[in-house]
């Protein structure tokens, strides 16, 4: 009973835990495919554009791998092939061999399938005046949506592999085209300050009312406020590939 039933089940926690691992993942690959596609077109002429498997790739290699490996803007949109492609550790599996590997099944010399989609704007009375009502004062580009598809299937480890069909995931992300998030950080800040109900509350010196109450009551929490803060997301300098003229960390 224990090596038929108890060992597979120890083994297969550790496969579970990593399938649902890898979901989080590929929720992030996918909104990074559809991220980009909202400030990146996928053809046509001039240099601002990238193809879907030039995406895909930089995916792959900036969200399913290596944590701490560096973004090159170069290397990180290249094919590469599945031997070669290096993941992180926690999508590795031992494969019965002594070897580790990807959890990934390798089909047609490759891991994953990658599609877009790309929405016509809503049309509609209705529907049109209140995205006039949401767009009313911020440069918005709110031409259609984009929307991009991550799938994959799951190799089985040799304790849990009966013959059954691989599983096959996948995970969709559907983000508004909006050209003023490529902006710089301060443009960001200045989009989007006037739409943080926050910001109303800051002005009107709310934050130092609750900051002096916080005081008196001993409510550590409120003197911790930071009413109305645009916090725009940073890459981490660690995660720059060294380039002549870059800053070191």
């Amino acid at each position: 009973m224990a090596g038929f039933v108890l060992v597979p089940v120890a083994l297969g926690s550790v496969y579970l835990m990593k399938i649902g691992n890898s979901q989080h993942e590929m929720h992030e690959a996918a909104r990074y495919a559809a991220w980009e596609r909202t400030v990146w077109s996928a053809g046509g002429g001039g240099s601002h554009n990238k193809s879907d498997s030039v995406v895909l790739n930089e995916a792959v290699a900036r969200v399913l791998g290596e944590p701490d490996s560096p973004i090159d803007s170069i290397v990180d949109g290249k094919a590469v092939k599945p031997a070669s492609r290096k993941f992180d550790p926690m999508l590795s599996v031992n494969k019965g061999d002594g070897n580790r590997g990807p959890m990934f099944k390798e089909e047609k010399g490759a891991y994953h399938t990658f599609s877009f989609k790309d929405d016509k704007a809503a049309s509609g009375l209705v529907t049109r005046a209140l995205g006039n009502v949401v767009t009313y004062g911020l440069d918005l580009n709110d031409k259609g949506l984009q929307t991009s598809t991550i799938s994959w299937k799951y190799d089985w480890i040799p304790s849990l592999d009966y013959g059954w069909a691989p599983i096959k995931v996948s995970s969709t992300n559907t983000l508004l085209t909006e050209s003023w998030n490529a902006g710089s950080p301060d443009k960001i800040k200045d989009s989007i300050d006037g739409i943080v109900a926050t910001t109303l509350l800051k002005k009107a010196r709310i934050d130092k009312g609750l900051k002096l109450l916080g005081g008196l009551a001993r409510f550590k929490d409120f003197k911790k406020l930071e009413l109305g803060k645009i916090d725009v997301d940073r890459l981490p300098c660690h995660r720059l590939a060294k380039a002549k003229g870059r800053p070191s960390c």
